[in-house]
């Protein structure tokens, strides 16, 4: 199946201005537990009939007249609104707020692994984009692009939130929609994408399989709707994007591609790639690549290692970069064969830091097929270049 080239997302489906608007929202004491509160706010309608979605938000203690950043945390398949999450940007100094993207409440699952689903659910995810049929104002990423707005709107009417700091973070399918709000909202002012990814469709996974299944003119429809490649050339904030090199989900080849797609010149925006850090939600707030990004975009922190620029002469990669904290160590990680992103195996060599000028060099085998140099700082913190990808290497 071949697709057609698209250089600009459709008209945007979602009504901005509406979003933009803080939503009607009605407490839930009953779920609240210390400073956390929980709230229901009204949402887009779903077949016709009004939606309501669960949140969690929690805002520091300020002093008076001081205003914090915030973060609107997005969670993946299988997740819900998680106080713990909100919890870990408070004790940080960040007011956060997480939704439910599914219509359940964050309250245990039953036997088959569900939450319990509440009386103003809108639609839940069907796999992999399975309601391409419904009408796109049904579709389940519709609904939860919007509703990740309508938190935003939210988070920014507190008094003690500046709203000129307020970030996006979202993981695995939240990483997807996160993708895609960077886009669309511009009120934020960055984005951390954990795992998801866009190029969906190129995926040899289940997610490349859902658009081979579908009838061509769907395949088309739902790749420039809801793909985040769609909305990559819109994106103007500084994004973190942090996967594991041996994420079963999104392969490092498409993530990679969508970090270099999404960054449009902006220096600030990184790529963090791990080695054993698995695939979870905890996993997935783990990384301290992330609040490092944060506290350098909203509080003035030490940025992470920035790569300037990379030049491949022969078989010897030159990388420049500008960093704040010392660089400790280079890695060159290579592949010599790459049938199966899912099954690579990453070989590690050395790579030179130049005493004088801000310079990484490292040697390429001949046999080479994809490679990336990881950067690590004086902090641990890592930063990697973007993955290349050879046919062969003379």
């Amino acid at each position: 199946m071949s697709y057609q080239n698209v250089s600009n997302p459709p008209s945007l489906p979602w009504d901005l201005a509406a979003l933009y608007q803080v939503p009607i929202q009605v407490s839930m004491p009953e779920m609240e537990e210390d400073k956390i509160k929980a709230i229901m706010y009204e949402a887009l309608p779903y077949q016709r009939k009004q939606t309501r979605v669960f949140a969690y938000y929690g805002i520091p203690d300020t002093p008076t007249g001081t205003k914090v950043p915030g973060v609107v945390l997005v969670h993946g398949g299988g997740g819900t609104a998680f106080k713990e999450w909100v919890q870990l940007w408070n004790d940080r100094g960040y007011a956060a707020i997480a939704m439910d993207l599914e219509g359940h409440l964050p309250l245990s699952k039953d036997e088959e692994g569900v939450r319990p689903v509440h009386a103003w659910s809108g639609p839940s995810r069907q796999g992999e984009f399975a309601d391409y049929e419904s009408p796109v104002e049904d579709q389940w990423m519709f609904h939860a692009v919007a509703n990740v707005i309508l938190a935003h709107s939210i988070l920014r009417s507190f008094e003690s939130v500046a709203t000129d700091g307020i970030g996006l973070h979202g993981i695995s399918w939240g990483g997807i929609v996160t993708g895609i709000v960077a886009g669309v909202d511009e009120r934020f002012s960055f984005a951390i994408p954990v795992y998801g990814c866009g190029y969906l469709f190129e995926s040899s996974n289940k997610y490349g399989e859902s658009f081979q299944q579908m009838p061509l003119s769907y395949a088309q429809k739902i790749k420039q709707l809801w793909d985040p490649s769609a909305y990559f050339d819109r994106i103007k904030i500084p994004m973190l994007w942090v996967n594991w090199s041996h994420d079963p989900h999104f392969p490092l080849h498409l993530f990679s591609k969508s970090y270099q797609a999404s960054r449009n010149g902006n220096m600030k925006s990184s790529l963090s790639i791990h080695f054993g850090l698995r695939h979870s939600h905890a996993a997935g707030w783990k990384p301290a690549e992330i609040y490092a990004f944060a506290d350098h975009i909203t509080k003035g922190g030490r940025a992470l290692p920035q790569i300037l620029r990379e030049e491949v002469t022969v078989r010897e990669v030159v990388v420049v970069f500008r960093s704040e904290i010392p660089i400790v160590k280079a890695e060159l990680r290579y592949a010599t064969e790459k049938s199966d992103w899912f099954e690579m195996e990453w070989l590690t060599k050395e790579a030179h830091i130049a005493c004088g000028p801000n310079e990484i060099r490292a040697y390429l085998e001949e046999n080479t097929s994809a490679y990336f140099i990881q950067i690590t700082d004086e902090r641990g913190y890592i930063v990697s270049t973007p993955v290349h990808i050879f046919t062969h290497l003379n």
